[in-house]
């Protein structure tokens, strides 16, 4: 790890890494996101995250646990994998053009391949959101990347604003710390609040970079993070 933060690039063919390149800030200046409520701090430097394996074992696959709307919807949260894979594409196939934008931080070409390499264990976890009738409502990613790891969530259009996302980010980060990762992001677009907002529940310092219209959201995950945070998945 160097002590400078990633430019974020746009990537259509493939999920976006913060080592794919590293560079300074072009002037060190804070920036304030109007799209967002409250001061906001943008950090352009950091010091370097403690050497860790690019990727690590991970802590044993999650076992399914239910999800509880305010509504009395019954969900399953449980890991994803290769399995998974059509059921992830049809998950897609029901998504807006715009959440896809919003996920993929732009035209989402390839699905099939993207899925692929999200879906593969070697690369990080994933968990799923399921219906009572098998269908997945939601995806979330835990990527290694150098020491710390991307989070990603996707959730379809019917089912957004009911909780889900928060409810896998707080699993994903709980995981990441399992696995001895101290630092989490998310890359999207500045305009995805329901992102922002998710991110903030998490209840840990955040750091925002912000370059053009791209937003990465870095959490420093505290050492009580997975017992503080995984007592009540559907909260």
């Amino acid at each position: 790890m160097t002590a400078s933060r990633t430019r974020p690039e746009r990537l259509w063919h493939r999920p976006f890494r913060r080592s794919d390149r590293r560079c300074a800030a072009p002037d060190g200046q804070a920036t304030r996101l109007l799209a967002l409520t409250g001061p906001v701090r943008v950090a352009r430097s950091h010091p370097p995250s403690p050497s860790l394996p690019e990727r690590p074992a991970g802590p044993a696959p999650e076992a399914p646990s239910r999800l509880s709307l305010p509504d009395g919807t019954e969900l399953l949260l449980r890991a994803a994998g290769p399995a998974d894979k059509a059921a992830a594409l049809a998950m897609h196939g029901r998504c807006s053009p715009a959440s896809l934008r919003l996920r993929y931080h732009g035209p989402v070409r390839d699905a099939d391949r993207h899925l692929d390499h999200l879906l593969d264990a070697r690369h990080g976890r994933s968990l799923a959101v399921e219906s009572p009738d098998g269908r997945i409502l939601a995806l979330g990613h835990l990527m290694w990347d150098d020491g710390e790891a991307e989070l990603a969530v996707l959730v379809e259009d019917a089912w957004q604003r009911h909780g889900l996302g928060p409810a896998l980010l707080r699993r994903l980060a709980a995981m990441a710390g399992a696995a001895g990762i101290g630092t989490v992001y998310a890359v999207t677009h500045a305009a995805n609040t329901g992102l922002i907002a998710a991110m903030r529940r998490l209840e840990v310092p955040l750091d925002f970079d912000a370059e053009g219209g791209t937003l990465v959201i870095t959490a420093t995950l505290g050492a009580g993070y997975p017992a503080a945070h995984t007592r009540h998945p559907g909260r």
